[in-house]
Order: C-alpha cells, then sequence, then structure tokens
C-alpha cells in the first residue's frame, strides 16, 4: 500500500475504474451461474415430473389389474 502513497491521482483513478470493472464482471458470472442453476434445477424438476407421471400411471394400471381379479 506504500505505492500507493507515491501514484498520481490518475493513476488511483484507473486502479479504481479497474476495480470496478472487475467487481461488474465477478457479479456478472455470479448472476450467470444462479440462472444456470435455477434452470437446471427447473429441467430437473421437469425430468422428475415426467418420472413421476409414468410411475403414476403404473400404479393406475396395476390398481385396475386388482379390480380385475378382485372381480372374477
Amino acid at each position: 500500500m506504500n505505492d500507493l502513497n507515491r501514484m498520481s491521482n490518475e493513476d488511483l483513478e484507473r486502479m479504481i475504474g479497474e476495480a470496478e470493472s472487475c467487481i461488474q464482471e465477478i457479479r456478472a458470472e455470479m448472476e450467470r451461474r444462479q440462472h444456470q442453476t435455477q434452470h437446471e434445477a427447473i429441467d430437473s424438476l421437469e425430468l422428475y415430473l415426467e418420472q413421476t407421471d409414468v410411475r403414476w400411471s403404473d400404479v393406475r394400471k396395476f390398481f385396475q389389474q386388482v379390480l380385475q381379479e378382485l372381480r372374477r
């Protein structure tokens, strides 16, 4: 930090600008990752719901078979 004492105001302003730019890039990357994680979770949910539909249809078929057997 002692080097800061020797830097010109213009150099300090440039450093601040670069730091702010880096922070904006980091925030944008964090937001992109959060959106990606949300999209992946939604995609997984859709897959889970598709599997659930198949399972419920299997359960329904099972009970239909049971009812047919009981009626005999």
